[in-house]
């Protein structure tokens, strides 16, 4: 379990974040909403090491971790994918993260066509990754991510460049991730494209979290700043 306990972060104008306290239990899908400028994203980045905490805690399983465990437990796939690509194929894309582990080219090999087989890119192993459609960008970002063996998965809005094809293969890719146990927060303005894979809603405003509960729980209440 991932636990935020009373957080709070400033970009040095006022603070970003205030006193957020969340519980995310392991293996859940979360969708985190919320009018632009609600503190989204900077919640995302505090959760993948990518921002120090200025006060607070975050826990796992009880135990106290900073941000160099947090870039270590999680990854972050930014909103538009092309952002993160590296390589000139889609396979040397994939190996990038593993090659600057270290690893064996036999246990690289073996990450990359596991990944390439999971979320259906072995067509696409060869191609330059600027030519791909933003849907398969996005799988290439997920799997890329993948092989390094995440426990957790952030994505900011991940929908926001695709068309109705590529959002259906970024379900389907993170479908996948949700069978395997992994816990997955979506920073989202297009609720219902993933209801059906949600465990639960948090919703943010002004920097604070004012409700975390199930898909249902959240449509009944109607918040104004979401649309569904």
């Amino acid at each position: 379990m991932l636990e935020l306990r009373d957080v709070c972060f400033s970009y040095g104008d006022g603070f970003s974040l205030r006193n957020i306290c969340l519980r995310i239990e392991r293996g859940s899908f979360v969708l985190l909403v919320g009018a632009n400028g609600s503190g989204k994203t900077t919640l995302l980045k505090i959760l993948a090491g990518l921002l120090p905490i200025h006060s607070g805690s975050v826990r796992l399983d009880g135990r106290l971790v900073g941000s160099e465990e947090l870039r270590e437990l999680s990854c972050y796939v930014f909103h538009n994918p092309f952002d993160q690509i590296v390589g000139s194929t889609v396979e040397e894309d994939i190996a990038f993260g593993l090659e600057n582990l270290g690893l064996s080219r036999r246990h690289i090999r073996d990450k990359i066509e596991r990944a390439l087989k999971m979320f259906n890119l072995l067509e696409k192993s060869s191609a330059n990754p600027l030519t791909l459609s933003g849907g398969t960008a996005q799988k290439l970002a997920v799997a890329s991510m993948y092989v390094l063996e995440p426990e957790v998965f952030l994505l900011d809005e991940p929908t926001s460049m695709l068309d109705d094809l590529g959002v259906e293969e970024l379900k389907e890719a993170l479908s996948e991730l949700k069978k395997l146990g992994k816990t997955i927060i979506i920073s989202t303005h297009e609720l219902r494209v993933f209801f059906e894979l949600a465990t639960s809603v948090v919703h943010m405003v002004d920097g604070g979290v004012d409700f975390h509960g199930s898909v249902n729980a959240f449509i009944e209440r109607q918040f104004g700043d979401v649309e569904l």
